[in-house]
């Protein structure tokens, strides 16, 4: 297993090395730049190429990729733009926290929720509350995390005033734990409805295999409870597939994140994303690109390896 870790992860060295060179190109194709939005267009032309020098943006593409590359594998992303002064790695740091919460919060409720509503939609196919669970999973995924998230809003914190309308916490206000919770309860829940309702499909589509299998029929005929065959049984084999929607999810939380935290307010690097994104913050742009792509091959990696733990036949 120690061999498999260490093989994948040189063989993803490459990967992300191809990822940098291609986000790169994107981002130096795109129109404007920096100094559209920082300067006045009224700004003699010396002071901006005095700009661009100090920074390295006058510099050829491939001589500034080569310099931002060098400093990155040393851990130093470069100064915000936007920011002066700032660095990079400072910026990620202080967000990341909220970002890794609202996802972890959103990861285990979609886990708790859907899970339980796939196994039974499985063991009670076509009934009425399968067919009411599939059909809210199907709302579930067509429906956009931007506008689910403003009517939550718009009904359960303006007009009802049950939640916050956004923020991680209320301002000026010392630490507390259950108002940490009542900022998070509505961003995690938006967050969480799509994967939930794939989740649910994935689930009931794998245990509905499973539950068909001879080694199934066999267990019930032995007198066995239908609860433990299908949990002792049939969940440890129908968890295969499942663990790779998982790892797939993760990137995926990256992206809703952003456009989450953007609605709720909430200050995680999703939001700094969009923000830069916005400003043509390159260093900070490059910098979450590459923490995504870590974060989606950790995720691929972490699915391989729960394979073998759940399921005693594979071995690396």
């Amino acid at each position: 297993m120690i061999s498999y870790i260490i093989r994948r992860t040189l063989m993803a060295i490459p990967l992300l090395f191809g990822i940098t060179i291609l986000s790169f190109a994107i981002i130096q194709a795109a129109p404007g730049g920096p100094t559209t939005m920082m300067m006045d267009p009224s700004m003699k032309p010396s002071d901006r190429e005095k700009f661009e020098e100090k920074y390295g943006l006058n510099d050829p593409v491939h001589v500034q990729y080569v310099k931002w590359l060098g400093n990155m594998i040393k851990g130093d992303f470069g100064d915000s733009l936007i920011k002066r002064g700032t660095p990079v790695s400072e910026l990620i740091m202080n967000r990341l926290p909220n970002t890794i919460l609202l996802m972890g919060a959103s990861f285990i409720l979609a886990a708790i929720i859907a899970i339980p509503f796939g196994i039974y939609s499985a063991m009670r196919p076509y009934s009425k509350l399968d067919n009411t669970i599939t059909v809210t999973s199907f709302l579930g995924v067509a429906t956009p995390n931007f506008w689910f998230g403003l009517i939550l809003i718009m009904f359960l914190s303006v007009k009802m005033g049950w939640f916050p309308t956004g923020g991680v916490a209320t301002l000026n206000a010392d630490f507390n734990l259950w108002d940490r919770i009542h900022h998070l309860i509505l961003p995690a829940f938006v967050l969480a409805t799509a994967d939930m309702a794939a989740l649910t499909r994935y689930t009931r589509s794998s245990m509905l295999e499973v539950l068909h299998q001879d080694y199934i029929r066999t267990a019930k005929s032995k007198g066995f409870k239908e609860k433990r065959v299908v949990l002792k049984h049939g969940l440890r084999n129908g968890l295969i597939p499942i663990i790779t929607i998982f790892g797939l999810m993760l990137p995926s939380f990256i992206g809703g994140a952003a456009i989450t935290e953007k609605v709720f307010a909430w200050p995680g690097i999703g939001q700094l994303f969009i923000d830069s994104a916005f400003q043509r913050d390159y260093p900070v742009i490059m910098a979450l690109t590459v923490v995504s792509a870590v974060l989606v091959v950790i995720g691929n990696l972490v699915a391989d390896i729960l394979y073998a733990i759940f399921d005693p036949r594979i071995e690396y």
